[in-house]
């Protein structure tokens, strides 16, 4: 995709403004897209030459959450869905904790 903007001609640029002002206009173009959701962050970073770790401080200068907009109901889903993974995790860790207590009562 190409985006050409006219400018009336008795506008001089110099190429490095010319140069920031283009970046910055394609700054703005992939974090629009990705504020709507057409790309993901990774492709966001790729476009722009950025970490994931710049990616995100970027979104923050435009205000776009790194969560993604849900309704009550859903984030609720959510929240139960990664509780019932975590769950065996804990379960797994008491016993550990208890077995590692009672080894030391037997020695």
């Amino acid at each position: 995709m190409q985006i050409t903007i006219n400018l009336p001609e008795d506008i001089e640029l110099d190429d490095a403004v010319r140069q920031q002002a283009e970046f910055k206009a394609r700054q703005t173009y992939i974090m629009e897209l990705l504020r709507y959701g057409s790309i993901s962050t990774g492709y966001a970073a790729q476009s722009l030459n950025l970490s994931r770790l710049e990616i995100l401080d970027l979104m923050g200068q435009y205000k776009i959450s790194i969560f993604p907009e849900q309704t009550p109901e859903a984030l609720a889903q959510e929240v139960a869905e990664t509780r019932s993974l975590i769950q065996p995790l804990n379960n797994c860790y008491r016993l550990q904790d208890w077995i590692g207590a009672n080894a030391l009562r037997s020695h």
